[in-house]
């Protein structure tokens, strides 16, 4: 065997070149092994096997006794209090964009608490006492209700019926001062009901009943309620009852008559008889992920 100049040969006469070609030879073959394994391993995974992140996302039924449940659906539940704002029973769709400046003034209201009322010093000529809530403190309750991005410019006045009473009332008219940047609260003695008022309201407008609540795997909370709308008229000293679908009154469901005063305090009219044939609304609430609250979105009716 000829060598030229230069060539490395160890102790047995084999070309050290050579032995390095075959060394480079070995590490190709694994590497190719190694990277064919691989790929089998993936593909047989993607094919027979099932990561937990893969399992398909389910809803979840909640109990209609469930803390947030409770607290979200007594926002916007119908009250029927007479200072009612009837936006959600009203429109089949409603999202932040539906309400008007003094739509959001009212649902920011039913955050205030007592203590948030600071008595200004000050008594109107009818000697009523003037208390102050600030616009940002409003603010900070639409942000509650709304989410971070809610706009809303004052309104001059609002009647509003709160949860609590001061100094035994609970009816507010509240007034929007610029200079202060603030709303001046006055309460009033509720009004009196005529006798023609007390026989209407033995039966309400609108009937509600929660119905049930479910939340969604990325924890949006849906409330579904049922609705239905009721008119109520007086023939010869009996009451009749239309009872409809919809708030505009055109899908009757059924109507009720020759009803007495005396049926109508005893066995109360309710939702119970007509849920199979009531109008639903869905009430959906997001995840503020800033604070881990919920927020409303939007509501839908279906018929």
């Amino acid at each position: 065997m000829d060598f030229k100049i230069g060539d490395d040969f160890d102790e047995n006469g084999n070309s050290n070149e050579h032995k390095m070609s075959k060394k480079t030879a070995i590490i190709i073959v694994a590497v190719v092994a190694i990277v064919f394994g691989l790929l089998v391993f993936f593909i047989s995974n993607a094919i027979f096997g099932k990561r937990d992140d893969d399992t398909p996302a389910v809803d979840t039924q909640v109990k209609l006794t469930d803390e947030n449940v409770q607290i979200l659906y007594k926002y916007v539940a119908y009250k029927n209090n007479g200072y009612d704002n009837d936006l959600f029973v009203r429109e089949n769709s409603v999202t932040s964009s539906t309400f008007t400046d003094q739509d959001k003034l009212y649902y920011a209201l039913q955050f205030v608490e007592p203590e948030e009322l600071l008595y200004s010093g000050e008594k109107n000529d009818k000697k009523q006492k003037i208390y102050i809530i600030s616009v940002s403190r409003i603010r900070d309750h639409l942000q509650r209700f709304f989410g971070e991005d809610i706009s809303f410019s004052p309104v001059d006045e609002i009647t509003y019926k709160f949860s609590f009473t001061i100094n035994d009332l609970g009816v507010a008219t509240l007034t929007y001062s610029e200079e202060e940047q603030a709303y001046k609260v006055v309460f009033n003695k509720e009004k009196e009901l005529t006798e023609e008022e007390q026989e209407k309201a033995l039966v309400k407008k609108v009937y509600t009943e929660l119905s049930s609540a479910t939340k969604k795997p990325d924890g949006t909370l849906i409330l579904n309620e049922k609705v239905i709308y009721t008119d109520l008229g007086k023939e010869n000293n009996t009451f009749r009852i239309d009872i409809y679908k919809d708030y505009k009154h055109s899908t009757k469901i059924e109507t009720k008559q020759n009803i007495t005063k005396e049926d109508l305090t005893a066995n109360p009219f309710s939702i119970t008889d007509y849920l199979d044939k009531a109008a639903t609304i869905s009430y959906t609430f997001k995840v503020n992920q800033l604070n881990n609250s919920y927020y409303f979105d939007n509501s839908t009716i279906t018929y």
